[in-house]
């Protein structure tokens, strides 16, 4: 099959044969598939995910709708039942952090030449910067652009003899999520590095997924009697079952990654249709459960006087710009959403995941999660 990725998706399907069985797979060819073949490789068709929705959650004082691409009927159950709640309750406020990406520059040296190489890192920082900002003038022009750069040596371990140079370059991505940014940013300094750096073998040059300088803060606050008007019971006592619940994961690794599942059963339906890479927030949100060394909640309960306190404190590496709203599809579930602005997305994402784990946590410690869940899978 020499040259098929230069091939139309329907001449493709005629050279992988079966032509029955990839319509089932892939769909029918339509007017959508042509745009499709633009955004990936050797396209046959599209697989599709059933697309639910939340008809309405306020979130920092605006409701909107949330579109989500889920197979799971009780993941948008869920989130539906505690929107009603959280609406009531006069929604979820929320704040992100200017976005932050971060790249690493790495090379190998020897242990004399790597601490040159720091050195006159360090001596260079604003030529640096100013080679990286070259790469990317729009994005300058936008209010972003690198920053900040330093350097550190990773001495020789048992796994590995060499001695490694790493430069880590900073970068404000405005609206984008900004990978490809970053990247091209990352290997013109590694190129900088490779020809200044006497000794300096060049290894790689990426973006990170750690994502700290994307933390992103959602908060709602529940009453005890409103808990009590929707559970029909008395409203402390869920609140203090929910609590109990976050502090159990706290303790316990093992329930610390299902609970954090739960909000990505939320987050990626949410982003899904939202054009977002969710391989790179399902890597950020995991790495940031476990920066501490052990695997913690991302969402925390406080027990007030009066009310349940509930919160979810997150990297979000999402992008409001891009390419990927070129596909039709992507941006009419902004424009569904109503999302107009960086901020707006990463409080839906942030929401969303936060009414999920409550959600489940709220099913957990009253009727069990299999009651609800496998009810929706009988009536499915």
């Amino acid at each position: 099959m020499s040259k098929f990725y230069e091939l139309m998706p329907g001449a493709r399907r005629q050279q992988l044969g079966d032509m029955e069985l990839l319509e089932r797979l892939a769909g029918p060819i339509t007017s959508e598939t042509s745009c499709l073949d633009r955004m990936s490789e050797n396209v046959i068709g599209a697989w599709r995910l059933p697309l639910g929705v939340v008809p309405s959650l306020v979130v920092d004082g605006r409701s909107h709708r949330i579109a989500m691409a889920t197979e799971e009927p009780s993941v948008v159950a869920a989130a539906c039942r505690v929107s009603r709640l959280a609406n009531a309750c006069g929604g979820i406020t929320s704040h992100a952090d200017r976005p932050v990406t971060a790249a690493q520059i790495m090379g190998c040296a020897s242990p004399e030449c790597a601490r040159d190489a720091v050195r006159w890192i360090g001596q260079n920082v604003q030529m640096l910067l100013e080679t990286a900002n070259r790469c990317d003038p729009a994005l300058c022009a936008s209010g972003g652009g690198a920053f900040a750069l330093e350097a550190q040596i990773l001495e020789p371990a048992p796994d590995w003899p060499e001695t490694f140079v790493v430069a880590k370059l900073f970068v404000h991505t405005s609206d984008a999520m900004g990978a490809n940014a970053v990247n091209t940013m990352a290997e013109a300094l590694q190129g900088e590095l490779s020809r200044s750096l006497s000794g300096y073998v060049p290894g790689m040059a990426i973006l990170t997924n750690d994502g700290a300088g994307r933390m992103v803060h959602a908060h709602l606050s529940i009453p005890y009697a409103q808990f009590g008007a929707f559970a029909h019971c008395e409203g402390r006592d869920i609140a203090v079952r929910i609590a109990r619940a976050c502090a159990f994961a706290q303790r316990s690794p093992e329930r610390a990654v299902t609970h954090n599942k739960g909000i990505l059963n939320g987050i990626i339906a949410a982003a899904l249709p939202l054009g977002q890479d969710t391989r790179a927030l399902s890597a950020s949100i995991l790495h940031e459960a476990h920066r501490t060394g052990a695997h913690k909640p991302l969402t925390c309960a406080e027990l007030r006087e009066d009310s349940l306190e509930f919160a979810i404190h997150l990297p979000l590496p999402a992008g409001f710009v891009g390419g990927f709203k070129k596909n039709p599809s992507v941006a009419a579930a902004f424009a569904f959403d109503g999302i107009t602005s960086y901020d707006e997305l990463c409080a839906l994402l942030s929401a969303i995941g936060l009414i999920q784990n409550l959600g489940a946590l709220w099913a957990l410690v009253t009727e069990g999660i299999q009651a609800g869940h496998m009810r929706l899978h009988v009536r499915k």
